[in-house]
């Protein structure tokens, strides 16, 4: 078997585990995915920044800003109150500081939204286990 059909194997294995994962996962489950793509794509991009290699730090700050605009979408301002515009404001500006840090190519920028995410990802993996396992079923009647 030849290194390209391999590694399209791989890549086609790869997204059918990302597909399986993604379509089992819990609300919580979901966020704490987006959180973890959007760091390990910002790390990526801070290894890219350091190499000058700028297109491949593009790829990754795009990937990190799309995780970021789901995030943001994702948050619900009607029902949410205060802790849910706040959480939206600070995505907004986590959005807006790394397309400024892609920009001009600033790491520090980078990661400042970095240490954000990092502490949200961490509040968010210490909700109680009753909430993790919460369907969006659930969640749908609650909101309804």
């Amino acid at each position: 078997m030849s290194l390209a059909l391999k590694r399209q194997f791989t890549k086609q294995y790869a997204n059918n585990y990302v597909e399986t994962a993604v379509s089992e996962a819990t609300p919580h489950k979901l966020v704490e995915m987006l959180y973890d793509g959007a760091i390990k794509n910002m790390n990526l991009a801070n290894v890219f920044i350091e190499q000058k290699n700028y297109e491949k730090k593009s790829e990754y700050i795009n990937k990190s800003l799309a995780i970021l605009n789901a995030l943001r979408a994702g948050v619900d301002l009607d029902k949410g109150g205060d802790v849910a515009q706040n959480l939206y404001n600070l995505y907004d500006y986590c959005y807006r500081t790394l397309f400024t840090a892609s920009a001009q190519n600033n790491p520090e920028a980078l990661n400042e939204v970095l240490e954000h995410l990092k502490l949200l990802k961490e509040a968010w993996s210490e909700m109680p286990d009753n909430f993790k396992r919460v369907s969006k079923a659930q969640l749908d009647k609650v909101k309804g």
